[in-house]
């Protein structure tokens, strides 16, 4: 399938439908039979390394796959026993390779290669149900530029916790509910330059901009079910139900990528990031990933 010109003006993009070209066989989706309640098995999420290559976590036989920026396969991990609700996916500066697994309730911290680092959450042993306390199925995490991590307890806690570079939870907030510093699904948590805090809270049909310290600073809305969100260098782009937007850093849309457009589901949106040269990875429902390619 040939690319398509979408976008407009100073937004204008080649999409690449099924841009990762996995080894054939091979799927971003597992059905295999399993003693776990499955959600969508998908491609999730995917991260950028420092050294350019690019990292897709999926809930699929083979979790983590590496691809070079043409979508040409390169590695996968292999031995690692993530659960069927693996969620979210993240490299820090360093190049280490952060995953959040919901069904175990725990984030850990890989070498590029995936040999384990750091755990951190008690596997299978969730805190209890909107308690507070770390974990009940984490979604998420994102690196301040101090050196904090922040991670997104999900679908279990509605809370949002703030550690210290060597482990130590600093503080945590959230509960659930509607209100400013409460949550439906604290779906991602993604951070700016200004250390500002976002959270997708998506069956709120918002992001939440969050003080490091938890202060509330704004609703964000104009969004159906937001799921992820990654930053350019003026930009900020958003994935969910109503496709991809893009916005300016003062939150002015400048486009928007339907769900439907152009291919009907392309843009069923389950995460996004960006490289550095702000091309956009796409991962879909679909069990695949796409790219948008910056033209202007």
């Amino acid at each position: 399938m040939s690319d398509v010109i979408i976008g407009k003006g100073k937004h204008r993009y080649s999409f690449r439908r099924d841009w990762a070209k996995l080894p054939r066989g091979w799927s971003f989706g597992d059905d295999r039979p399993s003693e776990w309640a499955r959600p969508p098995q998908s491609a999730l999420q995917g991260a950028v390394a420092p050294n350019g290559d690019i990292y897709v976590l999926a809930r699929s036989a083979t979790p983590v796959t590496v691809f070079d920026l043409e979508g040409n396969f390169i590695t996968a991990w292999a031995g690692h026993s993530f659960t069927p609700f693996v969620h979210g996916i993240r490299i820090d500066a360093a190049g280490h390779v952060w995953i959040a697994d919901s069904g175990r309730h725990i984030v850990q911290e890989f070498t590029a290669e995936g040999r384990l680092l750091r755990s951190f959450g008690s596997p299978e042993f969730p805190a209890p149900t909107h308690g507070g306390k770390p974990f009940n199925m984490p979604t998420g995490v994102a690196f301040a530029s101090n050196g904090d991590f922040y991670v997104s307890d999900g679908y279990g806690n509605r809370r949002v916790h703030c550690f210290a570079a060597d482990g130590t939870l600093k503080h945590s907030w959230g509960e659930a509910g509607s209100g400013p510093g409460q949550f439906s699904t604290v779906h991602y948590v993604a951070i700016d330059k200004q250390d500002r805090v976002y959270i997708t809270d998506r069956e709120n049909h918002r992001i939440q901009i969050f003080a490091p310290d938890g202060t509330h600073l704004t609703d964000w809305t104009g969004f159906v079910m937001p799921y992820d969100l990654a930053f350019g260098k003026a930009t900020i782009v958003v994935g969910g139900d109503d496709g991809v937007s893009i916005w300016s850093h003062a939150r002015k849309l400048l486009l928007r990528i339907g769900s439907d457009t152009p291919y009907q589901g392309a843009f069923k949106i389950h995460g996004l990031w960006l490289d550095a040269d702000e091309n956009i990875y796409v991962a879909h429902f679909d069990r695949t990933v796409s790219k948008l390619t910056r033209l202007s």
